[in-house]
């Protein structure tokens, strides 16, 4: 035992005398914060939770969303054209079945072809028995606009239930019903633009909408409706367009170009309620191509809250997101927070909406929601949070709750974007509208856009599809060279050559060299030698 002793104080001495140390190795361990396997578990879940204020959460008596969870029975009509997405969402998810989906929507729809109606338009809230609920002084008064966001659901159903079934069968002839008694040339009877409202009681029609702001959709079906109740293509130039006024050439916010709406883009609900079913990604008129003015939009609003808000206000990365909800603090009012209009109020809907656009900030703001109390409600998150006041707004608002569900389907899967697109009374009115046939896309990166703070463009891997996925556009096609570099090693970690079509593509990627949250350059050559590089911070 001595002997064994000896000959290790010998060897341990050797080494400690040697004059070449040892190198020492540093592993680095990889962050795991943003991986599939933690973002996939919690936006299922919190998906799932906001889903149910449409189905568990929905009117009894009659199958359509409550306005919230708070006024008792009174339903909504735009808050049900989200839900009908929602329902179609929960369906594929495998939430509920197809058949109790179809059976839901056919008890909407038995419930709206018996309501009141207003030259074929629903009013903004109802009691159980059909007739409408006053809202304001609106008592009984067609809202072309609520009515745009049903029909925009209705539209999206019939695109679903196609099977002969008797349901599925109903649910489709109800809604070609529906669409042809929609007058919505009633409601721009003045020749200069569609108004809001008509008090049927005294005859009168009000509040011209005129855009940027989340009356897109209304006008879209209404160039598409059926003579004699369409609009003229002239009435969207004068009201909607106000013959060009609504674009804001050469204008920008913190380096982000924004050419429609109000300074510093308004409530987020702009880019979400009238693109829950019309894919931005694919529209492009003569003033705006619509993906880069609502990814812009959402950047704006981000950005304002981390750089510019007061800071009593604790916007982070982690919280951040304006737009329309309850108070969150006293006095608890109802308004369309904005940068312009920001009193410390987050609504998780804003961040959350938008999905699409900001997916790696928008899961920042979701993995925080989902481990704080204080923001969260029965079905899903609270309406409101504030950090300052540490209050919160515990109802739910059904047009908060719809476009949460939505629009993170539409990242996952893009199924309610390719349901609504494949309309044919959409496609029309789309082209109707001026958009184009397909967007002015050049090549390279077409759809990133990089941070302004950081230069960088931040990607996550999809948590569904497991991958990083960035889109790419081609000019023309043939085998194209993708690279990825590591800018702290200087090492190239991925060499990739993939097949590339004319028009839009998406790279799919990993390697188990990526270090999470560092920088990469991404290169990428064409067949004719062209390069294009896109600075990265891969998640």
């Amino acid at each position: 035992m001595k002997r064994a002793l000896s000959i290790i104080l010998v060897a341990f001495t050797l080494l400690a005398c040697r004059e070449d140390p040892l190198p020492t190795i540093v592993v680095e361990k990889n962050d795991d914060t943003y991986t599939p396997s933690k973002v996939q578990p919690v936006l299922e879940e919190w998906q799932h939770k906001t889903f149910n204020y449409f189905y568990d959460g929905a009117s009894a008596e009659t199958g359509l969303a409550l306005e919230g969870n708070d006024r008792g029975a009174v339903v909504t009509i735009g808050g049900t054209g989200f839900g009908l997405m929602a329902i179609i969402v929960g369906s594929e998810r495998g939430w509920i079945t197809r058949q109790m989906a179809a059976e839901r929507t056919l008890k909407i729809i038995r419930f709206l072809g018996k309501a009141e109606r207003f030259k074929g338009m629903w009013s903004h809230w109802y009691n159980p028995d059909g007739t409408a609920h006053p809202f304001g002084d609106q008592v009984k008064t067609g809202d072309v606009i609520e009515s745009g966001f049903l029909a925009a659901g209705l539209l999206t159903a019939s695109e679903y239930y196609t099977s002969n079934s008797t349901t599925e069968s109903e649910i489709r002839d109800s809604i070609q019903s529906f669409w042809n008694s929609m007058d919505w040339r009633f409601y721009a009877r003045s020749g200069n633009a569609m108004q809001w409202l008509w008090y049927s009681q005294s005859n009168r029609l009000t509040m011209d909408i005129k855009g940027w702001n989340e009356g897109w959709i209304a006008y879209i079906l209404a160039l598409a409706a059926p003579d004699p109740h369409n609009i003229p293509e002239d009435v969207y130039a004068r009201g909607w367009q106000s013959n060009g006024g609504i674009f804001h050439p050469n204008r920008a916010f913190y380096g982000y170009e924004l050419p429609l709406g109000e300074n510093k883009g308004g409530p987020m609900f702009f880019a979400h309620y009238s693109f829950l079913g019309l894919n931005p990604q694919m529209i492009e008129d003569k003033y705006a191509n619509y993906w880069k003015q609502n990814v812009a939009h959402t950047m704006i609003n981000r950005h304002y809250c981390l750089k510019e808000a007061p800071s009593t206000y604790k916007y982070d990365e982690l919280n951040w997101g304006l737009t329309a909800c309850y108070g969150g603090k006293p006095p608890w009012n109802y308004s369309a927070r904005s940068p312009l209009n920001d009193d410390g109020v987050i609504a998780p809907t804003a961040a959350l909406a938008s999905f699409p656009y900001t997916p790696f900030y928008s899961t920042q703001v979701l993995l925080n929601l989902a481990n704080m109390p204080l923001a969260q409600g029965s079905f899903g998150f609270a309406d409101a949070y504030c950090l300052s006041t540490n209050t919160s707004e515990k109802k739910h608002l059904a047009i908060d709750q719809g476009p949460i569900v939505v629009m993170i389907e539409n990242y996952r899967s893009g199924l309610i974007w390719k349901l609504m697109m494949k309309n044919e009374h959409v496609k029309l009115g789309l082209k109707l509208a001026g958009v184009k046939d397909k967007p002015s896309y050049k090549q390279g990166f077409h759809l990133a856009i990089i941070n302004t703070l950081t230069g960088e463009f931040d990607l996550m891997r999809h948590p569904d599809r497991k991958f990083f996925e960035l889109d790419y556009f081609m000019e023309s096609a043939g085998n194209v060279k993708f690279t990825v570099t590591s800018k702290v090693q200087n090492k190239l970690v991925l060499e990739k050559t993939v097949p590339g079509n004319v028009g839009e593509n998406v790279f799919e990627f990993d390697s188990k060299e990526i270090i999470n949250g560092k920088p990469y350059t991404i290169s990428m050559t064409t067949p004719d030698g062209k390069l294009y590089t896109l600075q990265t911070r891969l998640r």
